[in-house]
């Protein structure tokens, strides 16, 4: 994925991706108002109430003001190249973005960017990144329950520009998913509660290997990076982290929602043999 996609679409509210004149092309590809460019976005649609290619629509360009600038004067030897000037043509701007859904026009999605002289951020969005996302995360109520509440804080902060809250609201999740494995197996454990509670954190996801996701147990240092964002990173180093975090969460609970969903049918097929069985021998 390119980094202004990336942007646009998995990244929050005052996040933003670095930019030099190697990255003119791309540049070119999402904020020239060119209606021909092949600017596609991969996308929820929230009226469509599923995954749909958006088309690039329109771009509004603004000269964006309160932002230094430094002009340098140059001779003829150190002239700047045309991609360089080119690049340049498109710094200190606000560009406001329009896609429309491909299924259909009157559904849009709108990015508000600001570019300054090496990034460019992301100031407004419509429909927000929680009205993107938090559809899409709604299939995991069934595994989460009441927790379920902690995911979508925690995508509603992101949203928001807030990273290190919405990362205490991912610490607890993973809390959650491990105590709550203890509880279901901790018969089966030779390990009291009261010692259990004393282990460090990966240590806990080790002795409960046999019961949680494989992708929990291969990265269960994931807790400890989330863990060093809540007490000693930066808002961006948080928002900067958040989509890989989330990504990793969602791994976990596809694994459980897999898992779920196999006993049930191993319970419908059981019942439906058992059923059958007995009706065949009458």
């Amino acid at each position: 994925m390119e980094k202004i996609e990336e942007l646009l679409v998995n990244k929050g509210l005052y996040d933003s991706v670095d930019i030099t004149v190697d990255d003119l092309a791309e540049l070119e590809k999402y904020l020239s108002k060119n209606e021909y460019t092949d600017n596609t976005l991969d996308c929820f649609c929230v009226h469509c109430e599923t995954n749909r290619v958006f088309k690039y629509a329109d771009s509004e360009v603004h000269d964006s003001i309160n932002m230094m600038r430094i002009e340098f004067y140059h001779d003829v030897k150190t002239r700047k190249s045309k991609k360089e000037d080119t690049f340049n043509s498109y710094l200190y701007r606000r560009y406001v973005l329009t896609y429309h859904c491909a299924r259909n026009k009157e559904h849009s999605i709108l990015f508000d960017l600001i570019v300054s002289d090496n990034k460019i951020i992301k100031v407004g969005q419509y429909p927000s990144v929680a009205d993107l996302v938090i559809p899409e995360i709604a299939k995991y109520k069934s595994i989460l329950g009441k927790q379920y509440s902690e995911f979508y804080k925690a995508v509603g902060l992101f949203a928001h520009g807030i990273g290190i809250g919405s990362f205490v609201y991912l610490r607890r999740i993973i809390e959650n998913l491990v105590y709550d494995k203890y509880s279901q197996v901790v018969d089966e454990l030779a390990i009291s509660k009261k010692d259990f509670d004393y282990l460090k954190f990966d240590i806990k996801i080790e002795t409960l290997k046999d019961y949680l996701p494989k992708v929990l147990v291969t990265n269960k240092n994931v807790y400890g990076i989330v863990s060093k964002g809540v007490h000693e990173l930066s808002e961006e180093e948080c928002r900067k982290m958040f989509p890989y975090i989330k990504a990793g969460i969602e791994l976990i609970l596809d694994d459980l929602l897999a898992e779920k969903e196999r006993k049930e049918k191993e319970k419908v097929f059981e019942k439906f043999v058992a059923q059958k069985t007995g009706e065949l021998k009458q």
